[in-house]
């Protein structure tokens, strides 16, 4: 599935180590984990507007 271009939000994120490393730990070394944090913020957005 493409993305559609547009505004891209960056901005750096400060994440105790242990919560981090349990997270990537968790994503499959084929996904980056900019797109897994993607995927991730894009299901919480959906679960919040149910």
């Amino acid at each position: 599935m493409k993305e559609k271009e547009g505004a891209v939000k960056k901005f750096l994120l400060e994440i105790p180590e242990e919560i981090w490393n349990k997270w990537k730990d968790k994503v499959p070394r084929s996904i980056s984990l900019n797109k897994a944090l993607i995927e991730l913020l894009k299901k919480e957005g959906e679960e919040k507007e149910k």
